[in-house]
């Protein structure tokens, strides 16, 4: 088949009025090109994440559904990213003092009168090139990096392997009610992280700001690689968006679902909140109480969703779509 006779079949699909939503899946990735192009400029992975949104509009059997499902997961990404090209206009002064002022008094008299990450730096200097510090370097880095695989991954399980679609919403919906609160505060109250701290000092920062990956450049150098160091670079589009900690609040969604579900042996879910918890202290990369307001803003999230946004908005649609999907699988069988 040639291209011609391509062009000719996806034109013919689209015509269809029960393939006519993708036509506005289409539109919608134009338009999403356009914006993204007059703020940051297209990148690589802004054509991938066009190209799977794509592949799914002309996909077939539940793509539709799949999608309308996953978008918010697509909508968050597009609006985190675009961050990079509207943060620092709006914002005006970074809250540098505040945080690690409550952070020494609250937590300083248990790490010695020291804010906890930068006793943590203290340790690493002392103990470089021991065991213990690999170790913890490579459980650090291991912890918090799954951060963007870990939802989807959560997700889909829900989704499609357990076929749990009313507790995927309110999954997927607790998580996006604390993606909206998270990026309406990282633009109001915009915080520097404690690496900034340790590496600036208590000033506003000035010019070209560098070094968002924190700790996780130790687990580079085992390495021998900037691989974590281009990666944030490249996908960290707030450097001072410390306040609430996704890190750390994304965890504990996953975890309290995971418990919900799958409720034999469930408090080896724990492992993983508490894992990148401490991983996002020692790494740098966030104050404990950036990590507490995080799990306040998710039991928030949570509440809401579970007595507002699912019954009132979400329910008779999960329900009556279930029942179409079981129809139309028995149907095919």
């Amino acid at each position: 088949m040639n291209i011609k006779q391509t062009l000719k079949k996806v034109h013919e699909k689209l015509k269809h009025p029960d393939h006519s939503w993708r036509i506005y899946v289409l539109i919608g990735i134009i338009i999403y090109f356009i914006v993204i192009n007059q703020i940051i400029h297209v990148r690589p992975d802004h054509a991938f994440l066009a190209l799977i949104v794509f592949s799914l509009a002309l996909g077939k059997g539940n793509s539709k559904q799949f999608l309308i499902d996953w978008s918010p997961f697509i909508f968050f990404w597009i609006a985190y990213d675009m961050m990079r090209g509207v943060a620092d206009s709006v914002r005006s002064i970074i809250n540098v003092i505040p945080p690690v002022a409550l952070e020494l008094k609250v937590f300083g008299p248990f790490f010695g009168h020291q804010v906890p990450s930068f006793f943590f730096e203290h340790f690493q200097a002392v103990h470089e090139g021991e065991i213990l510090k690999i170790i913890l370097d490579v459980m650090g880095a291991n912890f918090y990096t799954i951060h963007f695989g870990a939802p989807l991954i959560i997700g889909w399980i829900f989704w499609h392997t357990t076929s749990d679609r009313p507790l995927f919403y309110h999954f997927v919906y607790t998580l996006t009610l604390l993606n909206i609160m998270a990026l309406v505060t990282f633009m109001l109250y915009p915080a520097a992280p404690p690496w900034y701290v340790y590496k600036y000092g208590l000033g506003q920062p000035i010019g070209l700001i560098e070094g968002s990956a924190g700790g996780l450049v130790n687990f580079d150098k085992l390495i021998g690689t900037n691989f974590l160091k281009s990666f944030w670079d490249t996908f960290n589009a707030n450097l001072f968006a410390a306040i609430p900690s996704l890190h750390g609040a994304y965890p504990c969604v996953i975890a309290f679902f995971g418990m919900k579900k799958f409720r034999k042996n469930r408090y080896w879910w724990l492992i993983y909140p508490i894992g990148t918890w401490f991983s996002a202290v020692y790494l740098c990369e966030h104050y404990i109480i950036d990590l507490l307001i995080g799990l306040a803003y998710v039991v928030i999230a949570y509440q809401i969703v579970k007595r507002i946004i699912y019954p009132k908005l979400f329910k008779n649609y999960v329900d009556r779509t279930d029942l179409l999907l079981k129809a139309g699988s028995k149907k095919n069988a």
